[in-house]
C-alpha cells in the first residue's frame, strides 16, 4: 500500500478520508482554519455514518487580501475567550462570503452541518496559540487498524483535499499514541465554541443570518 497522498491520478486525499470516516467512530482534525469548503467535501461520508463525532481543532485566523482568504497567525496571550471566540466567527463569516457558496448544493448541505453542530456531532475549538500543523485522527472501528493518522500539508478546503497538489502520509504502525496525546493536549487547552450554549447560537446564527445562505424575505 502506498501511504502517500498527493491528490495526483493515484488518489485524492478526500477520497481517502471518506473511506475512513465510513469505519470510524471518532474523528479528531487539527487544521489551520475550519473551512465549510472541506466540510462539504466530507458531507457524503459524514451524512452515511450517523455515529461518528467529528472533533475541529481550529489553529489559525483568517484575514483577506487582494480579495483572497489568507491565514495569519495571532500571538499574544492577552486575548479573553470570549474575544478568540469572536473572532472566529467572525472568520467563518468572512470565509462564507464567497459566491462558491451560493448554490443549491450547499444550501442543503449547510443544513445538515447545522444538525451536527446542534447534536454535538460537530465539535469545534480553538487553540489559545497559532498552529499550523495538520493532522486528521481516526478511531476506526477495524480491530487491525483502530487508530492511524494522515498528517502532511493539506488543509481542510476543497482545492486542498482535491486537486491542489499537496502531500501527505497516512501512518498506522506507528506515532499514534504520541500523536493523539498531541492532539488531546491543544484540544483540553483549547477555548471552546459549540460546547457553550452561547457561543453554539451565535455561530448558527452566523450561518442562518449572516451569510450567502440566509433565507430572503420580503421584509
Amino acid at each position: 500500500m502506498n501511504n502517500f497522498i498527493t491528490n495526483d491520478d493515484s488518489k485524492e486525499l478526500k477520497e481517502r478520508l471518506l473511506e475512513l470516516i465510513h469505519v470510524s467512530k471518532e474523528l479528531k482534525f487539527l487544521v489551520g482554519f475550519f473551512y465549510f469548503s472541506g466540510i462539504q467535501e466530507l458531507y457524503q461520508g459524514l451524512k452515511e455514518n450517523p455515529d461518528v463525532i467529528l472533533k475541529v481543532l481550529v489553529g489559525m485566523n483568517i484575514d483577506t487580501a487582494n480579495f483572497k482568504l489568507l491565514e495569519f497567525a495571532e500571538y499574544g496571550n492577552n486575548t479573553s475567550d470570549s474575544d478568540k471566540s469572536e473572532k472566529l466567527l467572525g472568520d467563518i463569516r468572512l470565509s462564507l462570503a464567497h459566491e462558491d457558496f451560493d448554490t443549491p448544493t450547499f444550501y442543503k448541505q449547510i443544513a445538515f452541518i447545522i444538525d451536527l453542530i446542534q447534536k454535538d456531532r460537530l465539535i469545534i475549538r480553538k487553540t489559545r496559540d497559532p498552529n499550523h500543523a495538520k493532522i486528521y485522527f481516526f478511531h476506526t472501528t477495524e480491530k487491525a487498524k483502530s487508530k492511524l493518522f494522515i498528517t502532511g500539508s493539506s488543509n481542510l478546503t476543497r482545492p486542498a483535499l482535491t486537486t491542489q497538489a499537496e502531500f501527505n502520509v497516512e501512518i498506522s504502525d506507528y506515532g499514534a499514541k504520541e500523536t493523539e496525546a498531541y492532539f488531546d493536549a491543544l484540544w483540553d487547552d483549547a477555548v471552546k465554541i459549540t460546547e457553550r450554549d452561547e457561543v453554539k447560537l451565535k455561530l448558527i446564527k452566523v450561518i442562518e443570518k449572516g451569510t450567502l445562505v440566509r433565507k430572503i424575505t420580503p421584509f
